[in-house]
């Protein structure tokens, strides 16, 4: 009798938790349906102006493919190609064409690595942002005292900017 009392508590107790369970996902909305932003069909450059020449990072992480670049330049998250090769201390470097900007808002985020010889001086990247030739964002990112230069420049493109123009 105690074996058919055991087995019905248990019955009473799997079956509740099952049945709140079944009751408890029910009410969870499905997902949500995401939009994608629609990419501005203007042509696009951004300038990249440093103050120092590049220099591989000593405390980068190495993997197994290869150098880290000394630069690294995203759109909204993407990497973007930078001929490092071409960056000069002072002199500005124009990537023309560039893709991924978005009607919305938008984020340029760099991080370069400055020379440890010069680990004593403040530097700096200014970074502009050219749609159509007409430069349309700013910023100068700093780094104190040989640390690495990191930092974003956001801006957000209107419908009215990428259907109209300025």
């Amino acid at each position: 009798m105690r074996f058919l009392i055991s087995i019905a508590v248990w019955v009473c107790f799997v079956g509740g938790l099952f049945l709140y369970t079944g009751w408890r996902d029910a009410k969870v909305v499905s997902g949500t349906e995401v939009k994608t932003a629609a990419a501005a069909p203007r042509e696009y450059a951004i300038e990249i102006t440093p103050t120092f020449s590049l220099e591989e990072d000593p405390f980068a992480l190495r993997t197994d493919s290869g150098k880290e670049a000394p630069l690294e330049l995203r759109l909204n998250g993407r990497l973007l190609p930078v001929p490092v090769e071409d960056v000069r201390r002072g002199r500005p470097l124009k990537i023309e064409g560039v893709e991924g900007v978005v009607v919305g808002n938008n984020e340029i985020h760099i991080k370069a690595s400055p020379p440890t010889g010069e680990s004593e001086l403040d530097h700096c990247v200014r970074l502009r942002l050219f749609e159509e030739g007409v430069a349309v964002a700013d910023a100068t990112v700093w780094g104190s005292q040989g640390a690495l230069v990191s930092g974003t420049l956001p801006f957000t493109i209107s419908e009215e900017e990428a259907d109209h123009g300025h």
